[in-house]
This record gives C-alpha cells, structure tokens and sequence, in this order.
C-alpha cells in the first residue's frame, strides 16, 4: 500500500511539472494557401481605409512531440513565427490566453474564444484539402486578430470582415478568402458550439502561438501531456 501510495505521488509530483508544458519540433505546413493579408492593431473592426496587403503561407501546422507523436496545429499568431526542425516548449493555456500578451493582438478572451470554439465545432474535423486548411486558418486569423468591441459572440460575428477592420484579406490571388467568408458568417448559426477541452491553446514568448485539438480521452495523448497521474487518481478515489 505504501509502494502504491509512492507511486501515486511520484505520478502526480511528474503531473504538475509536466502538465502545464509541451514540447514540440516543427516539421513544417500541412495543407494550406497563400493568402494575401493586411493587420494594423490601430484599425477599428469597421474601418476600411488604405491597407498595405503581403503574402503568408495559411493552414495546418505539422509538429512532432518530445514522444515522436505527430501533432497539427493552427496558428493564433501573425508576428511571430516557427521555424522548420527547431523545437519549441509551449505553455499549455486556455484558448482565451492565446495570442499570449505583451503585444497585438493581445489574449482573445471570452467572447472570441466562444467564436472559435464554434469555428473548430463547425470545421475542424472536416478539414481535408488546402483550400478548407488555408480558409479554416484565415478565418481564425480575422477572429483572433480583429478589434472585436462587441459584448457578447452573437454581437461580434456582426463585426467579423475580411474586407475591413483591423484584420483584412483580398480576395485576388487569394486561396482562402470565398471559404473564409462563409465560415465567419455561419458563426452561431443555431447557437454556438464548442468541443471544451479537446481545444488547448500553446504559448511562447518567442515563437508563434498555436491551437491544438487534443483527444482527452485517450490514454496516450494524457501520457504525453503528462496527465496520466491525474486519471489515477480520479481511478483510486
């Protein structure tokens, strides 16, 4: 009994220390499209204006973890990157905390995590070309990145636009934008979802920050969260 006990602890001890980190090396994009793109954090969600518009490669961003398991992400970032074979050790945050702060866009917050919580319920699973990975990204990009004032979800979808705000996108040479479009304007379209849980948000001061899907349920993705201690003990209670 006080092997187990031992055990236990020493489970639990690897939890917290493990838990809140995750280290991943970036392989490079999954499917995506380039997209044509302007961000200016003084810009309200209305304006228009002149934008000075570049080129960034938009989809799934393909890891590898500490214990060799292949992960996909989507980034929550703009102006910051990852680069192909370097590693990186993430924060493990909710969604809200992401993008991580000083700087714009700043932490999402409440009401546009709702917005992509939704998104992720509506698409993510769907996602099966580059054109669906490149739109799904654009649109997690005007979510995450637009000067949203509205108080609640339902009043933000009305100030989500590509074509204007602080966030926008052109539709020439675009491979996202028509598939973008669509997907903001379902938003909360017979309530919004969310998949909870599965959606963590991953934070580094120095690199892109990501969201990624986790399946809770399966004992090995916990493993390589270092969660397994927390499922024992729920077991032994």
């Amino acid at each position: 009994m006080k092997i187990g006990f031992a055990i236990l602890g020493t489970l639990c001890a690897a939890t917290a220390a493990s838990a809140t980190n995750m280290t991943l090396t970036f392989d490079g994009y999954g499917l995506n499209g380039s997209n044509r793109v302007s961000y200016n954090a003084s810009r309200s969600w209305d304006a228009r204006g002149p934008a000075s518009f570049y080129n960034i490669v938009c989809g799934q961003h393909n890891f590898t973890s500490a214990s060799g398991r292949s992960r996909v992400t989507f980034c929550a970032q703009l102006f910051e990157g990852v680069t192909a074979g370097n590693t990186y050790t993430f924060a493990i945050v909710a969604p809200e905390n992401v993008p991580d702060e000083p700087g714009s866009p700043g932490n999402m917050g409440a009401v546009k995590a709702t917005l992509v919580q939704d998104l992720y319920k509506r698409y993510y699973k769907f996602i099966d070309t580059a054109a669906e990975a490149s739109a799904f990204q654009l649109a997690l990009y005007e979510i995450t990145h637009e000067n949203i004032t509205a108080a609640d979800a339902a009043g933000a979808v009305s100030q989500l636009s590509l074509e204007k705000g602080a966030f926008q996108s052109q539709a020439a040479g675009s491979s996202g934008f028509v598939g973008a479009a669509a997907m903001l304007a379902s938003l909360g379209t017979g309530g919004f979802g969310s998949i909870g849980d599965n959606l963590l948000g991953l934070t580094n001061p120095s690199a892109q920050d990501q969201l990624i899907v986790v399946p809770i349920g399966a004992p090995a993705i916990l493993a390589g969260l270092g969660l397994v201690g927390v499922g024992l003990l729920r077991r032994r209670k």
